[in-house]
């Protein structure tokens, strides 16, 4: 009779966690240690700054199309320090086809970045459904990539916010409002450049049919510390109080 024990040999794996860094610009959370991290947030950063491909057979007839003027530093010989020049660049603005598949899922990748950034839920994607004809997405356009993105949805009511506090007006409405902005957004290395302003002024033009709406016929959704900036100098209105207000609704 053998007595001797049959004892069970366990492999034991050592699981050391990697500390993960958050990227103060794009927002993603990586770890350093693991290459195939690292790898994704360098692709991720570089759609967040400077825009996400947009290959030629997604583009339609631009609503506008203009030219800016970027300063830009250019390092020489690997110098830390380098020369400001300033370069000339082509802008398209265009809508997408709702019945084009790629270009939904073109809109809906750059909408994960904006909602990352701007700590958003899921927005309510009348821009992709043809039941809402006024529902659009604009998106800016620069040598093949998609710098900026204006998503609309269709409404009838706003309120007013106060812009210094951020708090909505109670018991006053905001009449004759049509369009609201659902998102909109510039990736890093094009803002201050203007190009929020003019898918603002493409909304107002091409998101009803045969009729230009005016300023005040536009309202903003979840705006952010930018966003808010940028709606108080597209149609802020100063209160007799001294306060600004912006009209805004809840999606």
């Amino acid at each position: 009779m053998n007595n001797c024990k049959n004892d069970t040999k366990v492999q034991s794996v050592l699981a050391i966690p990697y500390k993960r860094t958050t990227c103060p610009t794009c927002g993603m959370a990586y770890s350093l240690q693991v290459r195939a991290d690292v790898q994704s947030h360098k692709k991720y950063h570089t759609q967040f700054t400077s825009g996400v491909t947009w290959p030629q057979s997604l583009n339609m007839k631009p609503l506008s199309s203009f030219t800016i003027v970027r300063r830009e530093r250019t390092n020489k010989l690997g110098k830390l320090k380098g020369s400001v020049s300033c370069k000339r660049y082509k802008v398209h603005i265009q809508t997408i086809d709702k019945l084009n598949k790629k270009h939904i899922e073109k809109v809906e990748q750059i909408l994960s970045m904006v909602n990352k950034e701007l700590n958003a839920v899921e927005d309510s994607k009348e821009w992709a459904s043809g039941k809402f004809e006024s529902s659009k997405a604009f998106v800016v356009l620069v040598e093949g990539k998609a710098v900026g993105l204006c998503t609309t949805d269709s409404i009838n009511g706003a309120k007013w916010m106060i812009y210094k506090s951020q708090s909505v007006v109670p018991n006053q409405n905001v009449k004759n409002v049509r369009i609201g902005i659902s998102r909109i957004w510039i990736s890093t290395d094009w803002r201050q450049q203007g190009l929020a302003k003019e898918m603002l002024n493409c909304v107002m033009k091409h998101s009803v049919y045969g009729q230009v709406l005016r300023k005040s016929q536009i309202a903003f959704s979840q705006p952010s510390y930018s966003g808010t900036l940028l709606a108080k100098s597209f149609n802020g209105v100063r209160h007799k109080s001294g306060e600004y207000l912006i009209p805004v609704y809840i999606q």
